[in-house]
């Protein structure tokens, strides 16, 4: 069973009975947003530059498993380069900094720990956790003319054309779409939500993809050396407080 799965499962255990528990007539919120998909594993620049361990660089790595640390190896590249700096323990040492602030933009960075773990058995073997991340770029994706005209967008060309009654109570329609490095949308699709909707809009789902598709072009995301990279998003239509909204890795706080 796949990582994907094991969430969708998970979501939709502790998502039904809740329905199950509310009432139809429940007034609620139709709304219509678009953010930025995350991906699991990534930091700012500003981040970077305070990180002193392991931690620091993934926030679910937790040093509480580790009973004795065996090596700890940091890989980056610089100008397409490899480069690699070692510590002992989880506190990053100047080398393992100095190549983190000087990696290429958008290129991955990995992290390879081997360690003893922490528990009671009798017997350990080492172990080894080994993740990689990217750093955003300081520019991020932005619809021309900002915020507001893309919420003017969005009330234009969909929500004054879809009656809220085209939605259920704790359930969105979604579509998820690239903003390429030209700032052209890309590879838009329409999230199947049959395993938490009662029912299916096919019209209104369609409308919805159209009016992601027809988006004029936006602003890309970019590094501030000029390099430009695409970012992933999803627009999200009816009620918000659906647990559905979790599936995508949307941040609905600032990124730290």
């Amino acid at each position: 069973m796949n990582n994907l799965l094991i969430r969708l499962l998970t979501i939709s255990i502790f998502c039904i009975p809740f329905q199950a528990n509310s009432q139809e007539d429940s007034a609620f919120d139709v709304t219509y947003e678009v953010q930025r998909v995350y991906k699991p594993l990534a930091l700012s620049k500003e981040n970077l530059k305070k990180a002193e361990r392991l931690s620091d660089l993934n926030r679910f790595y937790k040093s509480t498993w580790v009973a004795e640390y065996l090596s700890i190896e940091i890989t980056t590249f610089q100008n397409g380069i490899q480069k690699k700096a070692n510590s002992k323990d989880e506190l990053l040492t100047e080398a393992q900094k100095e190549n983190l602030l000087h990696a290429d933009d958008a290129s991955d960075i990995s992290v390879s720990i081997r360690y003893m773990p922490n528990n009671t058995l009798s017997k350990n073997d080492p172990k080894e956790i080994n993740f990689s991340f990217i750093v955003d770029p300081e520019k991020q994706a932005s619809f021309p003319g900002g915020q507001k005209k893309l919420e003017e967008y969005l009330h234009v060309n969909a929500a004054s054309k879809i009656s809220d009654d085209r939605y259920d109570q704790y359930n969105v329609a979604a579509v998820q779409f690239t903003i390429n490095e030209k700032g052209q949308v890309v590879d838009a699709y329409i999230f199947d939500s049959s395993m938490y909707s009662k029912t299916e809009d096919k019209l209104r789902d369609e409308l919805l993809l159209r009016t992601i598709c027809d988006m004029p072009n936006w602003e890309p995301a970019e590094y501030s050396k000029g390099l430009k990279v695409k970012q992933d998003f999803v627009l999200t239509a009816g009620d918000q407080t659906s647990c559905t909204v979790n599936l995508f890795n949307v941040r609905r706080e600032l990124p730290q």
